[in-house]
């Protein structure tokens, strides 16, 4: 059962109603034609004095209507509305004919009342129900109304049957529509009009009873011979069926000339098209490949597959692998055309490519299930189902990020000397009998050399003021459970004498000597902040006042002893200390300023002295 044939199934109706809708609108385009040139040839002759160039130009502007109408409905999602669409168009179109006839000469041309009998016709072989019969009603209600119109003597017998309203009616549009002499000096009476009117309404009666049961005489005979096909058929309908039930979209279409001539349902869902609208075309007119030429090339093979091809469905990009072979059945050959969709798989494999932190899929078992393109640029010729041991860098990273320790002193990991943050996702993919641990690493070393910019002196190196008092808080946190902590202020003696005789690049000497000197009494945990000018700060983390006392002490003396350069003089340098211990119920605010007040008792005491506050 070829494409074609799937229009005329039962279940379908609404492709059914758009074929009938396209066979009436042919058949309005043949009866349009023939009127015109019914009408043409006694004008030609002389035999009708009518405006023949108004006829024509109503046909065309009809026509014109009609198809735009048609089209539009081409549109339409639903049965019941193609149906309604389609009963409009043919009373339209009778509507239409009685215009038509009036402008022919109505009464004195009975002719051309013959061309009604068509919509009648194609009402009873087209549509269901009641139609053919309205179409018939509504023919010769309107035909007898431009009858009253044009004769007085028909409104003269309307009054006397009592239908006054009918005959005002009548005379007021007679009033205001000009009356077509087409025949000249044909005068014709009221009797032979009136047995016009009943002749015509007996004939599209008649017809209108008649062309029903035949149309059912026919839908009989040819669905009798649909079953014998049926029967002759039962194998290839049950292949059929089974093609349409394939969940991954399929086509079979002729091998040389590659028109569709099957396909499943899910090619229709997939492509989003309608089986009409694939009649008669090629695969690739319906599939827009993205490069057909290599699609062609490729379908000229027995059998083959093409991965990763890509089509577009509208506006939409899409990824499939493209399988295909080739058969042949009593002489003909046919491809097979198979989509496997991929475009979620190829899109979420592209943007895991696309970061540049690398991410792996590690399995229970310790084997490698994923890795993105920059894991393998980093740990070398990764692959699914290699050991992780196998990989000596990345075995170290995995094995110091599980002994990591909490999360405020956790360190970078590093690799190839650039800093990572590690991080760990358990989770339960399909098919794996344990959970698998999703690993993602995230380079560091731009947001380190940011934060570094962001909290440093630039002149001397040290921290500033905004991350002194941060760190301050966060130990002092800790603090609370036991942790000890000293807090030390630092005021450089006679430091403004250094800038007025020697210069600001001297004073910015005497800066970075007295913070390389600092720094090299300290430990890592320690923090050394500039505050300001000529003040710094130290804090001495899980250390108390003896051994922050005794840093403070060596620091002096090397000042002192090797103080710092300047032009190549060695020259010494004094400060002012003040020592303050943390107490378990301080703040930060608490803590600075029993530290200030010891650097004042200091330089009070005099230059080059330290004080404590305990």
């Amino acid at each position: 059962m070829t494409i074609a044939a799937r229009l005329e199934q039962p279940h379908d109706s609404l492709i059914g109603m758009l074929e009938r809708k396209r066979m009436i609108d042919g058949a309005w385009v043949v009866c349009l034609g023939v009127v015109l040139g019914a009408v043409t040839l006694p004008w030609f002759v002389h035999a009708l004095d009518i405006n023949l160039w108004r006829v024509a130009t109503s046909v065309f502007a009809y026509a014109l209507i009609h198809l735009a109408f048609s089209t539009a409905t081409e549109r339409f999602e639903s049965s019941a509305a193609v149906t309604l669409a389609l009963r409009a168009m043919l009373i339209a179109g009778v509507a239409f004919l009685t215009f038509l006839w009036h402008l022919v000469g109505g009464l004195d041309n009975p002719i051309f009342l013959a061309a009604f009998t068509l919509p009648v016709i194609m009402s009873g072989l087209m549509m269901t129900g009641v139609q053919t019969l309205l179409t018939a009603l509504v023919s010769v209600l309107l035909v007898t109304g431009i009858a009253l119109v044009e004769s007085q003597d028909l409104r003269w017998y309307a009054a006397q049957l009592h239908l006054l309203g009918l005959s005002r009616a009548a005379a007021f549009a007679a009033s205001h529509i000009p009356r077509v002499d087409a025949v000249t000096g044909l005068d014709t009476s009221a009797t032979y009009q009136f047995t016009v009117l009943v002749m015509f309404a007996a004939i599209q009666l008649t017809v209108a009873f008649l062309s029903r049961p035949l149309a059912v005489l026919l839908v009989r005979v040819n669905s009798r011979l649909e079953v014998s096909s049926k029967m002759l058929t039962e194998v290839q309908g049950m292949f059929h069926a089974v093609l349409c039930a394939e969940p991954e979209p399929a086509a079979i279409v002729y091998a040389d000339t590659g028109q569709l001539i099957q396909a499943t349902d899910s090619f229709f869902k997939r492509m989003l098209i309608r089986p009409s609208e694939v009649v008669g075309r090629g695969l690739l007119e319906v599939v827009r490949f993205t490069d057909p030429r290599t699609v062609t090339a490729a379908f000229e093979a027995q059998s083959g597959e093409l991965p990763f091809c890509v089509y577009r469905v509208g506006d939409e990009t899409r990824v499939a692998n493209v399988h295909f072979y080739r058969t042949e059945h009593r002489g003909i050959r046919y491809l097979y055309v198979g989509f496997q969709e991929v475009t979620e798989l190829y899109y979420l494999q592209s943007a895991f490519d696309a970061v540049d932190d690398p991410l792996m899929v590690v399995a229970n078992d310790a084997r490698l299930h994923y890795a993105n393109r920059t894991a393998k640029a980093i740990f070398g010729d990764l692959y699914f189902g290699m050991e992780v041991a196998s990989v000596a860098k990345l075995m170290e990273l995995l094995n110091d990020s599980e002994r990591a320790g909490d999360e405020d002193e956790k360190e970078h990991h590093f690799v190839d000397g650039q800093p990572y943050d590690v991080r760990r996702l358990a989770a339960r993919l399909p098919g794996e009998t344990g959970t698998c641990t999703i690993i993602w690493l995230h380079c560091v070393a731009k947001e380190q050399a940011l934060f570094e910019q962001a909290v440093r002196d630039p002149l001397t190196g040290a921290y500033n003021r905004r991350y002194f008092h941060d760190a301050l808080a966060r130990h002092l946190g800790k603090s609370k459970v036991g942790r000890q902590l000293a807090c030390a202020y630092f005021d450089l003696d006679d430091f403004k004498p250094i800038n007025d005789r020697l210069g600001h690049a001297a004073g910015d000497a005497a800066l970075v000597g007295f913070v390389t000197t600092v720094k090299s009494q300290l430990r890592a945990v320690d923090v050394l902040a500039r505050l300001g000018g000529d003040e710094f700060a130290v804090l001495f983390v899980n250390c108390d006042l003896t051994v922050a006392d005794s840093a403070i002490t060596r620091i002096r003396t090397l000042l002192n002893t090797e103080g710092w350069m300047c032009e190549g003089q060695r020259r010494t340098l004094s400060f002012s200390s003040g020592l303050a211990a943390c107490h378990p119920d301080d703040d930060v605010k608490s803590l600075l300023e029993r530290t200030d007040r010891a650097v004042y008792a200091a330089k009070a005491a005099g230059k080059g002295r330290s004080a404590i506050e305990p």
